[in-house]
């Protein structure tokens, strides 16, 4: 396109640029396969606003550096001790505790393009997302309550209201690792394509917007998604509630 590509620079752990009406994130520590960090998170929110208020912007794209979109949450936070930069423990972090319910306010198109490892947070995070595709080399994994934490992120709502109560539960049960195409079938993403041709297939959905207004665009979307708010509140609180359940019936065993 004749856009000149806006690339802001003030990002540590993200790289962010404009692109006529598209904005993408990506997610930027390619020597740890862009495991999430609170840091991360804190950028992310930022980017996603300085986007999402911008109105000549219809779609905001989330993907990742290097070999992998996300390998999960980085083991310095999860299981160390390592504090963000303001302070946080991984977990008390916005992008964390309210992040999601941001996300189903977005007056945006939100589209993932996955590739490599997607584990963990580096799934749940897409979840409130309107377009998943994922690269054939793609690994999408769950192992919550191997590490006995519950899933966040709303996506007690969202994992359901894509693959079905029923295959939710045996995912989050199972600690379900699934490729590309298993991904696909159940309906997690939405479109399978070769390696490295992510950014292609996403200028083109872009493109197959551009002859609809920005207001049309978000109509058809929020049709598609009555009491939304009020239903990613509501599974943000229950699952924080049962997580509590959970941490004090560790501490006690200990």
């Amino acid at each position: 396109s004749g856009n000149p590509i806006i690339q802001m620079n003030n990002y540590d752990q993200i790289l962010f640029n404009i692109n006529g009406s598209q904005a993408n994130i990506q997610l930027n520590r390619p020597q740890k396969l862009n495991a999430y960090t609170p840091d991360m998170g804190d950028e992310i929110i930022d980017a996603y606003r300085t986007a999402n208020s911008d109105k000549n912007i219809k779609v905001i794209s989330f993907s990742g550096n290097g070999a992998s979109f996300c390998s999960g949450a980085d083991k310095d936070y999860l299981i160390g001790n390592k504090l963000s930069k303001s302070g946080l423990r991984i977990g008390e972090d916005e992008f964390i505790k309210t992040f999601a319910l941001e996300l189903a306010q977005s007056n945006k198109i939100l589209i993932a393009g996955l590739h490599g490892s997607c584990v963990g947070i580096g799934i749940t995070m897409v979840l409130p997302f309107d377009i998943r595709i994922a690269e054939t080399n793609t690994k999408i994994s769950f192992p919550f309550l191997r590490l006995g934490i519950l899933p966040g992120l709303a996506s007690t709502y969202y994992l359901p209201s894509l693959v079905g109560k029923n295959k939710a539960q045996e995912i989050i049960l199972t600690n379900a690792n699934l490729n590309a195409e298993q991904a696909y079938e159940i309906g997690l993403i939405n479109k399978v394509v070769n390696e490295s041709s992510i950014t292609n297939e996403i200028n083109k959905i872009v493109l197959a917007f551009s002859e609809t207004d920005i207001s049309t665009l978000i109509a058809a979307k929020k049709a598609f998604q009555p009491n939304l708010e009020e239903n990613v509140q509501s599974a943000i609180n229950n699952e924080r509630n049962l997580l509590k359940t959970l941490v004090n019936s560790n501490d006690l065993r200990e």
